[in-house]
């Protein structure tokens, strides 16, 4: 049992017990800056490499647009037993891609 004295000087055994550690907040700061540029770094590549993906992409759908676009007219050309309808059916579509290409194109400029 405690007598309810204090043993020596109290202020001074909670003070050697809580030693202020300069060079853990500069070891803690250095790690975070260090994480918040390779963070940064990495967040910089994301964003390159989604660019250049969204541009890939871009090319890709362009160039099937302009195939499609090739084809229904390669079709137009050579079938000769097609009806109004069909002609019809294909001049339409060929338009509609036809308008998603130059869509495209104009986003490039």
């Amino acid at each position: 049992m405690s007598s309810g004295k204090l043993e020596g000087n109290y202020l001074k055994n909670v003070e050697r017990g809580f030693r202020f550690d300069e060079s853990a907040i500069t070891t803690n700061y250095n790690l975070q800056n260090s994480n918040y540029s390779g963070q940064k770094l990495y967040n910089d590549n994301l964003v390159k490499d989604n660019e250049s993906n969204l541009q890939q992409i871009n090319k890709s759908v362009k160039e099937n647009h302009f195939n499609m676009i090739r084809e229904i007219h390669h079709i137009l050309k050579s079938s000769e037993n097609l009806s109004q309808n069909q002609k019809f059916a294909f001049c339409s579509s060929q338009r509609f891609f036809m308008k998603l290409y130059l869509k495209r194109i104009c986003r490039e400029i």
